[in-house]
């Protein structure tokens, strides 16, 4: 297993609008009021809490893992890293702080496919590393997560509701990527079609909107 830090440059042209216009900063992104002024606080602290992240696919959470602290951030996949093997690993990385002096964010992405033993060697892992590190876990399915592991996370709920504010919010952002592909004249009526049988997947939002203007 590979502990990395998260990719901040491409080098390449992206053709696909929903990675082309992630989000770059916790100001790009597009959040109700309550938890995106929590979560804009928090990275302007670069972290203090461990969090877990949860809903359903598309909300952003990944995103916003790693817009928290992002010059000392390290990326876990546990689709392919989900073994007490990573636990050890993560204890002999993590143990000091960075070599700038700062704390760390640990992503613990797609958390709900931990196994059971790594849950619990991870119990401990994060109370022990918890002086200079904060872990944010996301899960898509946090029942599959046990109550003592998520006892240590402050939970977050991705599964907004749609209000009239945060629908407005989401026209503009797609309005904003048509414009920047030059397509500023779309129709907003048609914009609010494809935010309302899109929601909550912002992801696929870009992706319908790609796929109907080109």
């Amino acid at each position: 297993m590979q502990l990395s830090e998260i990719p901040m440059n491409n080098t390449y042209k992206e053709r696909d609008w929903s990675q082309k216009y992630r989000p770059t900063s916790m100001d790009e992104m597009v959040l109700p009021d309550g938890i995106g002024d929590r979560l804009r606080k928090i990275a302007k602290d670069k972290g203090g809490l461990s969090m877990l992240f949860y809903g359903r696919p598309g909300m952003g959470k990944t995103t916003i893992a790693k817009l928290l602290n992002p010059e000392n951030t390290l990326f876990l996949n546990c689709t392919l890293n989900n073994s007490v093997a990573m636990v050890r690993d993560l204890e002999r990385t993590c143990s000091s702080m960075t070599l700038s002096g700062e704390r760390r964010t640990v992503i613990l992405d797609e958390a709900d496919y931990l196994t059971e033993a790594a849950q619990a060697g991870l119990r401990g892992a994060v109370e022990a590393l918890s002086v200079a590190n904060d872990f944010v876990m996301t899960a898509n399915e946090p029942a599959r997560l046990s109550d003592a592991i998520k006892s240590r996370f402050l939970p977050v709920n991705f599964d907004f509701l749609l209000s009239k504010e945060y629908l407005d919010d989401l026209v503009i952002h797609l309005w904003s990527i048509a414009a920047a592909e030059g397509y500023g004249d779309f129709d907003r009526m048609h914009l609010e079609v494809i935010v309302r049988t899109n929601f909550p997947d912002i992801r696929k939002m870009i992706k319908t909107l790609q796929y109907e203007i080109e």
